[in-house]
């Protein structure tokens, strides 16, 4: 019943409501909005024990509306990041960038000297090598980089890279990966002994 009344007046409520707004912005003494009970009862003491005071409240004091007319401030925004003194002696960076990631971690040189070499072409040439050993031996790998063929050797020696084999589907037949297949753990076979043997070889010894 309620929902329905209040649907009904809602019509009733909104009719020529922009209207009515505006007539009541443009009125010259806008009626001030009620006071909370509490501060009504402070208000009228007031005007009981201390009328004198009440009545000066009321009056529009001259000389500090003058004061306030005469105050002017003047403000200016402070720049976020003051200009720092460059000592040209000793320049700082001036790019405060993020650095770009790398492939390998670390930016590669532009220029290789003769006898060095990098990361990438290590593994470049390992790959190589691993592909096919006869063709990209080590003295031809040193004779390309400009390297010393024991340092070639040594590094096709002990550096491999990464390499994916993908198993056959199971239950038909094990997976083969390259290279011999030597076993990680040496099983030996040796005759169980028990308690006995070592006691009557003790008895023995004390004889």
């Amino acid at each position: 019943m309620g929902l329905m009344i209040s649907k009904l007046k809602h019509p009733f409520r909104d009719f020529n409501l922009e209207s009515r707004a505006h007539k009541f912005i443009s009125l010259p003494d806008k009626k001030p909005a009620p006071r909370h009970v509490k501060d009504e009862l402070d208000l009228q003491r007031m005007k009981k024990d201390y009328p004198e005071v009440f009545e000066e409240s009321l009056k529009k004091n001259e000389v500090l509306d003058r004061h306030l007319k005469d105050v002017y401030v003047q403000s200016t925004d402070i720049p976020i990041e003051p200009p720092k003194r460059i000592d040209p002696t000793r320049p700082l960076p001036q790019d405060r960038q993020q650095p770009e990631e790398f492939l390998f971690g670390h930016k590669e040189p532009d220029r290789i000297p003769v006898g060095k070499t990098t990361l990438r072409q290590v593994l470049k040439f390992v790959s190589y090598h691993q592909g096919d050993p006869k063709v990209h031996n080590a003295k031809q790998i040193a004779e390309e980089h400009k390297l010393s063929e024991d340092l070639v050797r040594n590094i096709l020696k002990y550096y491999r890279v990464f390499e994916v084999y993908m198993p056959i589907e199971k239950g038909k037949t094990n997976a083969k990966f390259a290279g011999p297949s030597n076993p990680k753990v040496r099983i030996i076979k040796e005759e169980r002994k028990f308690i006995g043997s070592f006691k009557g070889k003790s008895d023995k010894d004390e004889t």
